[in-house]
C-alpha cells in the first residue's frame, strides 16, 4: 500500500527523465499534495469558523490551481510548466494571505516557505528572481502595516525581524541550491569524462595502434554480427586474408620506419575501398590484414577485392626486392551463400589456403574459393 502511495511522488518521472530533474519532480509533487491538503483544511476553517470569506475563496482557488498543476505534471511531464504554475500560484496565494490577514494567526510564517518552493523547483537563478520580486511586494505591504497590524503592535522592530528572517531564509536556500547545482554539474562533467575515458579504452582495446584498423581481437565480434546480417538479408558473405608480398625483404632493405609507412598506406586503401556499413577490415598482425564483405552477388565481391589489389599496386611504393618493382599484395577469399552454420575458423582456413595458392602462383593476385556451406 505504501509503495503504491509513494508512486504519487514520482508523477511526471519516466525512464527518460534526467537525474537532475527527478529530485525536482519529487519535491514538486510533495509540495502539491501537502499544500493542496492544507488549502482544503484552511479553506473550510476560514469559511466556517473564522468567516474570513475572502481568504477562504483564495484558499479554494489556489487548491484548484494546484490540482491542475498536479494534473499537468502527470499529463505533460513538463517540469518547467508545472513549476511555473506552482510558483505563480504560491506567489499570489501568500501575497493575499499577507494582505488580508495582516500578520494575524501566524500567517507571516508561511512567507518563509516561498523561497524554498521557488528555488527548489525552478533552480537557484530563476527561483531567486521569483523570490526577490515576491519579497519586494511582501515587504512593501508589511512596511505599510507598521502601527496598524495586530492592533498596532506591529512596529518597526517587528518589521525588521520579519525582513531579517526572510532574507536569511532566502540566503540559505539560494546558496544551498546553488552549491547543489554546482556539485551536480561537476558530477555530470566527471561522469562524461569517465564515459569518454571508458570509450577510449574500449576503442583502444579493439584498434590496431599503427593503422587504426580493427585488430584481431575484434574480428570474432564483428564476424558474428556481419554473419547474422548477411543471413538476414540472404547476401553473399565473404572473408578474405591479405598479405603484403615479400614484406620482410622490404623491411630489411628499407627499414622498419618505411615499413610502418607502407602498412599505413595499405590500411588507408582498405579503409577507402571498404567504407560501406556492410564492410569491415582488420589488421591481423605483421603484414597480414583481413576483411569481411557482403554483397548481392559474387561478382561484386570479386570486383571489390580486385580493386583493393590493383589500387595498392597503383600506389607504386618502391620495392626493389620484388619482381614487380613495387609493393603488391596477395589475397585469399572465401565466399558463402548458404548460412547453415557460423564458423569463422573454417572460413579463415579456406581463405588462408586460397592466399597460399595466390602466393605460390606468383603473388600479386587474388584467389577466390566459394564453398556451399559451413
Amino acid at each position: 500500500m505504501f509503495e503504491n502511495f509513494s508512486k504519487v511522488f514520482y508523477f511526471g518521472v519516466d525512464d527518460n527523465t534526467p537525474n537532475s530533474e527527478i529530485r525536482k519532480f519529487v519535491f514538486l509533487n510533495i509540495i502539491l499534495l501537502i499544500t493542496s491538503f492544507f488549502l482544503v483544511v484552511f479553506g473550510v476553517y476560514n469559511f466556517v469558523l473564522t468567516h474570513h470569506y475572502q481568504v477562504a475563496w483564495v484558499d479554494l482557488l489556489a487548491f484548484v490551481i494546484f490540482l491542475y498543476a498536479l494534473y499537468t505534471v502527470e499529463r505533460d511531464r513538463s517540469l518547467k510548466q508545472a513549476a511555473l504554475i506552482v510558483s505563480i500560484n504560491s506567489f499570489f496565494l501568500l501575497l493575499a494571505l499577507v494582505y488580508f490577514i495582516q500578520g494575524a494567526e501566524f500567517t507571516l510564517v508561511w512567507v518563509l516557505f516561498f523561497p524554498i518552493i521557488a528555488i527548489f523547483i525552478n533552480g537557484s537563478k530563476k527561483g531567486l528572481i521569483f523570490s526577490l520580486v515576491f519579497y519586494l511586494f511582501v515587504f512593501y505591504i508589511a512596511y505599510n502595516g507598521i502601527g496598524v497590524w495586530l492592533d498596532g503592535s506591529w512596529d518597526c522592530a517587528s518589521f525588521a525581524r520579519f525582513v531579517a528572517a526572510n532574507c536569511a531564509m532566502l540566503f540559505i536556500t539560494y546558496f544551498f541550491e546553488h552549491s547543489f547545482e554546482a556539485a551536480q554539474r561537476e558530477l555530470a562533467k566527471n561522469r562524461t569524462m569517465q564515459q569518454q575515458y571508458i570509450s577510449a579504452l574500449k576503442e583502444a582495446s579493439i584498434t590496431d595502434p599503427l593503422t587504426q584498423l580493427y585488430n584481431r581481437r575484434h574480428l570474432d565480434t564483428m564476424f558474428h554480427e556481419k554473419f547474422l546480417k548477411a543471413k538476414e538479408n540472404n547476401s553473399y558473405f565473404a572473408f578474405f586474408i591479405l598479405d603484403i608480398d615479400h614484406f620482410k625483404d622490404y623491411n630489411d632493405n628499407y627499414g622498419h620506419i618505411a615499413g610502418d609507412t607502407a602498412l599505413k598506406e595499405v590500411a588507408d586503401v582498405l579503409q577507402e575501398l571498404m567504407r560501406r556499413e556492410a564492410d569491415s577490415v582488420f589488421r591481423l598482425g605483421g603484414e597480414e590484414f583481413a576483411g569481411i564483405l557482403m554483397a548481392d552477388s559474387e561478382e561484386k565481391i570479386t570486383h571489390v577485392v580486385e580493386s583493393i589489389r590493383s589500387t595498392i599496386e597503383a600506389l607504386a611504393i618502391e620495392h626493389c626486392k620484388s619482381k614487380f618493382g613495387c609493393i603488391t599484395v596477395s589475397i585469399g577469399v572465401c565466399i558463402i551463400h548458404n548460412f547453415q552454420e557460423e564458423n569463422l575458423d573454417k572460413m579463415y582456413k579456406v581463405a588462408d589456403s586460397a592466399l597460399y595458392e595466390a602466393k605460390t602462383e606468383g603473388r600479386n593476385q587474388i584467389r577466390i574459393v566459394k564453398i556451399s556451406t559451413l
